[in-house]
């Protein structure tokens, strides 16, 4: 669905109290990640003045899922085998509900696509993807993921392949992958063993990746018992650059789901977010901002869940969270509104 563009008014000083800007006028610098936006002058005289902007919502990222069928993944969340199969509570079972789930709620703001190995129920990893990314995959997701683990884990050589696929791709919109793994890594590359561990190879091949231009977010599913599963999986997260931070791990487990979607919808290392820069006026001459939509004016609270909140401690930027951001992105609110307060 087309974006439609939003149209940003920031007023400086509504009850007419003065405010130096310090920092000089010119256009507005989202930088790369935030929304790109054209701002008219501003008088730097010593009052405050309107400043109208024209705001493009930032392109809705392409994401790859990278996913683990390896036979392992018929094991329970502990890695035992179960007396005539697992069934629901299998790994795979688990995870593919999980991320069709994640999929399916953010398939209007994310381009999702697919890509499983080992393909050929070996170490076998094919060219390309099992569902390209685009727009509204679930069902393509869905049906792709209908299908029963066989084979190893070839993640390195997987890893490999998805970032060729992704050098491919030649839309605008910021890039990652999401790596979905039980976490124990086969196959190296050109060995003779492919039950033999790989997972120096693979923290290595996802490094590569985000040092391509494609952070890796890391999806896992570790039993509680399982060390050397767990500590592999926090070392691809760390590797990948999209780690889970405040958390008990690294990468997102079945239960991170939530805040994972969270992450992809504000930004994490600034590809994704609704992030808005304030003009570098919003220093020590601002006391607060208040901000509201454009389409009726209802207040976004300041909220870092479901509202707004200023990326760091500068208050140069702020970011849109959560359903914020969404109704942004999907163009359900047309307009954002950002008054400050100046200081006396």
């Amino acid at each position: 669905m087309p974006m439609r563009p939003l149209n940003a008014i920031l007023v400086c000083g509504a009850l007419g109290l003065g405010c130096s800007s310090g920092k000089g006028a010119g256009p507005m610098d989202s930088g790369a990640a935030g929304f790109p936006a054209e701002a008219g002058p501003m008088d730097v005289s010593g009052s405050c003045v309107q400043v109208s902007l024209t705001i493009q919502p930032p392109a809705p990222p392409d994401i790859l899922i990278v996913m683990d069928r390896s036979t392992s993944m018929n094991n329970d969340i502990n890695d035992q085998t179960c007396a005539g199969g697992c069934g629901g509570s299998s790994k795979w079972s688990l995870l593919s509900a999980a991320l069709e789930n994640l999929v399916m709620t953010t398939e209007t703001t994310v381009n999702w696509g697919l890509k499983l190995f080992g393909n050929d129920d070996q170490c076998g990893v094919t060219d390309g993807a099992d569902v390209g990314v685009g727009p509204s995959s679930a069902s393509a997701i869905q049906a792709a993921l209908a299908v029963s683990p066989a084979g190893y884990s070839p993640t390195e050589t997987a890893m490999a392949s998805a970032v060729a696929y992704m050098q491919e791709l030649d839309d605008s919109s910021p890039k990652y992958i999401l790596l979905a793994t039980g976490g124990r890594p086969t196959c190296t590359p050109g060995g003779n063993d492919m039950t033999a561990d790989d997972s120096a190879g693979a923290e290595t091949a996802v490094a590569n990746a985000a040092a391509a231009g494609f952070p890796t977010f890391v999806v896992g599913v570790a039993g509680s018992s399982d060390a050397l599963s767990t500590a592999t999986l926090n070392s691809l997260a760390a590797s990948g650059n999209e780690p889970q931070t405040g958390a008990a791990t690294a990468y997102y487990t079945l239960a991170d789901v939530a805040p994972l979607n969270l992450a992809l919808t504000n930004g994490s290392s600034g590809g994704t977010g609704c992030t808005i820069s304030l003009l570098g006026h919003a220093d020590a001459g601002v006391a607060s901002i208040s901000v509201t939509t454009g389409n009726g004016g209802a207040v976004v609270p300041e909220d870092p869940i479901n509202g707004w909140s200023y990326t760091d401690a500068t208050m140069s930027s702020i970011v849109l969270n959560g359903s914020a951001c969404t109704d942004v992105m999907n163009g359900a609110d047309t307009g954002i509104t950002i008054s400050y307060d100046c200081g006396g």
